[in-house]
């Protein structure tokens, strides 16, 4: 593994390359993930082709950059990275979550560098459709609300008390889900969670990625994208599981939910001239960390 510091024009990124030769696969990663959390099937891909994992401005080392946090500028900033990483001409775009959206964004802006999209769990440009068609009471136990935790941890950081954070956010996702993390990674994902940056980052990101003025046309019926599209979905059963548990949903309300989020991310299919969908059985959200054998099959 190569680590490194590269100048674009807007912000300092860090990445990590993983294989030799040309980049292949680049991972898109979620809202306010550390590249410890995807170290692991990283280097499980450079198996295949070389990896690039780099940190989004704002996180990690990275620095904050000078634009707003729209997919639009996110994409234009991964584009910058890559004019200065050697790179197959076209590349497989690996994305998580928040990601996927900016993964989405950067195929639609750069068609011609990428050969294929695999989107996990992505937020989709219709997630506005949760606060809409969902009761007050359904909305507020979907969890689909981020910003309430998020407003949370940035004021308990701001006050010295990110140890506080760190501590309750080691039992939570990622860990929630995985406890095969090294120490070090370990370490670096804490480390992460228990800076005020992250959640700025995190809470501007949040915004860009539900601004209807910003996501318009993203998911264009009429200009379908030509790239193939893996779109793999949680197990249904599983975040039905979830939504009862944490929020404190009834079944049906748990079930309505669930079939909702399973439709906003369909959407993104019928965009594309060439898509398909996957379920991840026994899988959660981090379905990065959970069915690592799945992502291996389909690059």
């Amino acid at each position: 593994m190569k680590t490194g510091m590269i100048q674009i024009s807007s912000a300092q990124l860090a990445y990590a390359l993983y294989g030799d030769g040309k980049v292949g696969i680049v991972i898109e990663m979620g809202l306010g993930a550390s590249m410890a959390e995807w170290n692991q099937l990283a280097k499980r891909l450079s198996g295949q082709k070389t990896v690039l994992l780099y940190q989004r401005a704002g996180y990690g080392a990275s620095s904050v950059s000078a634009l707003e946090r729209t997919p639009g500028n996110i994409a234009m900033e991964l584009r910058q990275l890559l004019e200065q990483i050697p790179h197959e001409e076209k590349v497989i775009l690996l994305a998580h979550s928040q990601g996927g959206l900016y993964a989405w964004k950067f195929a639609k802006m750069y068609p011609n560098l990428v050969s294929r999209l695999i989107l996990l769990d992505p937020l989709s440009p219709e997630d506005y459709r949760f606060r809409t068609e969902l009761t007050e009471d359904e909305f507020k136990k979907s969890g689909a609300d981020k910003t309430e935790g998020l407003r949370l941890n940035l004021k308990l950081t701001r006050f010295h008390l990110g140890w506080m954070v760190k501590k309750a956010m080691a039992s939570a996702p990622p860990f929630y889900y995985y406890d095969g993390f090294s120490r070090e990674e370990r370490r670096d994902i804490l480390s992460s969670l228990g800076r005020a940056q992250t959640y700025r980052t995190a809470l501007a990101e949040y915004d860009g990625g539900h601004d209807m003025q910003e996501l318009a046309g993203l998911l264009d019926k009429t200009e379908k994208l030509s790239i193939p599209v893996t779109l793999v979905t949680h197990d249904s059963d599983i975040s039905c599981r979830e939504i009862r548990e944490f929020g404190g949903a009834s079944e049906e309300e748990a079930r309505k939910i669930e079939a909702l989020w399973q439709e906003i991310m369909r959407a993104y299919l019928t965009c594309t001239a060439c898509g398909e969908l996957t379920r991840a059985a026994h899988s959660s959200h981090y379905i990065h960390l959970t069915a690592p054998d799945l992502i291996c099959k389909l690059l």
